[in-house]
């Protein structure tokens, strides 16, 4: 579990290194007024790791009720769990970020998201290269399940383009299409990656 855990961290780490790029401090004249240049640099840093929370936040919703459906063999009530946590947390939201046509969506994203955490905890193997290869024997697999994921996700995006009130829908567009094409790119890297490595 904490191999699969940790792959998935990385790779939200990674991913929002590069959509906060463009707010990373650069090195110029404003180095030299160092005040400024922290305060950038934290600015960045704080973005970096709202960026990444928000990439996990389905991810770890649907981790925990894998461990819970892996202890107990329950997964109506895992499920439920996450429908009540989720309302919560939209009976909450003043800010219009999150709205029930996007929590609707992500209880979908989570169910898929746990079935597959799942099929990954009951596979063989020291390394999440080889748990993704016991759970799914070919790339065509994997690239499947990768296919159904990015299209789960899409519908929660599409939900956020036409429902969150912040910024502008053409603002929100460009950023979730950064989203969906630079988590793409990531993850068909990864398969090209496990699935090249060769025997020994």
């Amino acid at each position: 579990m904490r191999i699969i855990w940790q792959h998935e961290v990385r790779q939200a780490d990674r991913i929002a290194g590069v959509l906060t790029e463009t707010s990373k401090a650069k090195l110029s004249w404003r180095t030299l007024l160092l005040p400024l240049f922290l305060i950038d640099f934290f600015r960045h840093r704080g973005r970096k790791r709202r960026t990444r929370k928000n990439l996990l936040f389905t991810k770890q919703l649907a981790f925990d009720a894998a461990k819970n459906v892996y202890k107990t063999g329950e997964p109506a009530w895992e499920i439920r769990k996450y429908e009540i946590q989720t309302q919560e947390i939209l009976d909450k939201e003043k800010k219009g970020l999150y709205t029930d046509k996007i929590r609707r969506r992500q209880m979908l994203e989570i169910e898929l998201l746990m079935h597959h955490y799942l099929s990954l905890f009951g596979a063989q193997g020291s390394s999440y290269q080889a748990v993704i290869k016991a759970t799914y024997p070919s790339k065509g697999r994997y690239r499947e399940f990768l296919n159904r994921l990015q299209k789960t996700e899409e519908e929660v995006i599409q939900a956020a383009i036409t429902t969150v009130r912040q910024g502008s829908k053409k603002e929100r567009r460009q950023w979730y299409d950064m989203v969906r094409t630079t988590t793409k790119k990531f993850r068909m890297e990864a398969a090209e990656k496990i699935y090249s490595e060769i025997k020994r």
